[in-house]
């Protein structure tokens, strides 16, 4: 019992990050694009696509992606707490 308190805790906490990364990638053009030209984790997808085109994919693919997982890290952990 005392288990998934813990797990629910720390899923609720990634949850809300998730969500506040991924909501910020689509409402701050600047922090979108300073993130895709500065980020060692997105010097692929810089190298593959391009800056524009790596923006563009960002956020119509990875953020709502990342708003969808941070929602359901939150409602399993709410599963978790119940049972």
């Amino acid at each position: 019992m005392a288990q998934n308190i813990l797990y629910a805790i720390l899923l609720i906490g990634v949850g809300a990050l998730n969500l506040y990364y991924a909501t910020k990638f689509l409402r701050d053009p600047k922090f979108t694009k300073n993130y895709i030209e500065k980020s060692p984790k997105a010097w692929l997808w810089r190298k593959l696509f391009g800056v524009e085109k790596a923006i563009k994919i960002t956020k119509s693919v990875f953020a709502p992606l990342g708003i969808v997982l941070g929602i359901g890290f939150i409602i399993l952990a709410i599963v978790l707490y119940t049972v």
